[in-house]
């Protein structure tokens, strides 16, 4: 099984930044050093044993932290309803520099 450089770095965790430096140093070394990672095309994919390797036995991969909670469609926030509330219903007749 293969795993994204991301995926990677999420089980290790550290950042894609410090991920991808391990994989490029990796590529550097012929494979001696740093997170080691097979060329797929273009892509870059690091082998579950290599990381299991790494960190000494099996794991599973965390959560991704950046995606959202879910939300209900009555406290979503639309366009709409950001202008609604920001609205004083005064227009710009409030403002010190209308006339």
């Amino acid at each position: 099984m293969l795993l994204t450089v991301e995926e990677a770095a999420r089980v290790l965790r550290i950042g894609r930044t410090a991920a991808y430096a391990l994989a490029r140093r990796d590529l550097a070394a012929g494979g001696s050093e740093g997170l080691r990672v097979v060329r797929v095309g273009r892509l870059l994919r690091v082998p579950r044993a290599a990381l299991e390797d790494l960190v000494g036995g099996s794991f599973t991969i965390p959560a991704d932290r950046a995606a959202p909670a879910p939300t209900s469609a009555s406290t979503r926030t639309t366009p709409a309803n950001r202008r609604r509330s920001r609205s004083t219903g005064t227009g710009q007749a409030g403002l010190p520099f209308a006339s």
